[in-house]
């Protein structure tokens, strides 16, 4: 244990530290010192480390110290001294790019890569990430890893697949044992998580200068629907990590009142492209043009369960923002957020939840990079 604590803290102050620099972009050694309270001479051994990695670059321009003392030179945080590479995968398409520290997607691309015999042919993927693993060494950029967004219910903790209903996969398996030839040629780690995850972990890490979204609902509707929960800056996995997986949630279909009621179907096939499709005939995702009135009808069959549904987890997690995204309210635009608002100030009695479009249309590839610079960093300042 007294062996274990000091190196505990070492990491941690290196990680904060790292954290500020971010956030602030510019600051000196007494500014760290006032702001953390570690000690000066601790501080200078992680300016020193942080120096040698490359992530910080000491100015030429100096700040006076507080009191007597000579001035010190300013340093600012070196986004590009790491990439990471983000994969997210959206139905039949996996978006990619190389990402460096501050979030900010410098190479992305989007490919096709359909289910094949309930599987996924990921060789296209790997000449892919070898193009940006050239593109990073052009640039003499180390790659930290890669972060995976995948469709199914996951274990970060072990970079496995709980349970995946299209590869037949209904028991854990990691995700070098489903796809060995893949994960073999990977030329750096990677990191497995839900792919909602970790657009909910992107969208809160490009806001995290307002505190509030430290609490947050992420949800996407597409080809199937999901959930994330960020809570105190934290992800909610659950007992078993199959938090968020509302698609599976048993609902009865709107009916006219005195109707039979009809037995429940899960909730993603009541409100995803394909139950879209087969109500109005039109696929959101191929024809992003339509009637106005055809949105309308779509908006007013949709807002029932989006608002009940959201109006029910405002009352379970008193959460007061909810980014509302993916193919479908991408498609409908700001009228459906507006209808789901108007209808849910309605329903809650005390609480508010704001609807807000996502702030990026990259925040998975972006939240995937980010918990590679969060793990691999880790590594590095233990050292």
């Amino acid at each position: 244990m007294n062996q274990y604590m000091p190196k505990y803290l070492k990491t941690k102050n290196r990680m904060m530290i790292f954290d500020l620099f971010r956030n602030q972009n510019i600051m000196s050694r007494a500014e760290l010192v006032r702001i953390t309270g570690i000690s000066f001479p601790t501080v200078l051994k992680i300016v020193d480390k942080l120096l040698e990695l490359g992530i910080l670059i000491e100015l030429e321009e100096t700040t006076q110290s507080p009191g007597a003392g000579r001035r010190g030179h300013l340093l600012r945080f070196n986004p590009r001294a790491y990439y990471a590479i983000g994969l997210e995968f959206e139905g039949q398409i996996v978006h990619m790019g190389l990402v460096d520290m501050l979030g900010t997607c410098q190479y992305c691309r989007s490919i096709h890569l359909p289910v094949q015999n309930h599987t996924l042919e990921l060789s296209k993927l790997t000449r892919e990430i070898s193009k940006l693993m050239a593109l990073a060494a052009g640039e003499q950029i180390p790659v930290l890893g890669i972060g995976i967004g995948f469709p199914a219910m996951v274990n970060p903790q072990t970079n496995s697949i709980i349970h995946m209903s299209y590869m037949n996969i209904d028991h854990e398996v990691t995700f070098a044992e489903a796809f060995p030839e893949f994960t073999d040629a990977l030329p750096v780690p990677f990191f497995l998580d839900n792919d909602v995850n970790f657009a909910c972990l992107g969208e809160a890490f490009l806001r995290r200068r307002c505190p509030e979204y430290q609490n947050l609902v992420y949800f996407t509707l597409g080809t199937g629907c999901g959930v994330s929960y960020m809570m105190n800056g934290e992800l909610w996995y659950g007992a078993t990590h199959k938090s968020g997986e509302i698609g599976n949630m048993p609902v009865t279909s709107f009916q006219i009142p005195g109707a039979e009621v009809p037995e429940p179907k899960p909730f993603e096939q009541l409100i995803n492209l394909e139950a879209i499709y087969q109500r109005f005939q039109i696929n959101l995702q191929q024809n992003p043009g339509f009637p106005e009135t055809m949105r309308d009808e779509i908006i007013n069959y949709l807002c029932p369960y989006l608002s009940y549904t959201l109006t029910n987890l405002t009352y379970l997690l008193d959460i007061q923002h909810c980014v509302l995204t993916g193919i479908i309210p991408l498609a409908l635009g700001d009228p459906l957020l507006q209808r789901i608002q108007e209808a849910i100030r309605t329903t809650l009695v005390h609480n508010t939840l704001q609807i807000e479009p996502s702030i990026s249309r990259d925040t998975g590839i972006i939240g995937a990079a980010v918990t590679v610079f969060n793990k691999r960093l880790e590594v590095l300042f233990e050292e």
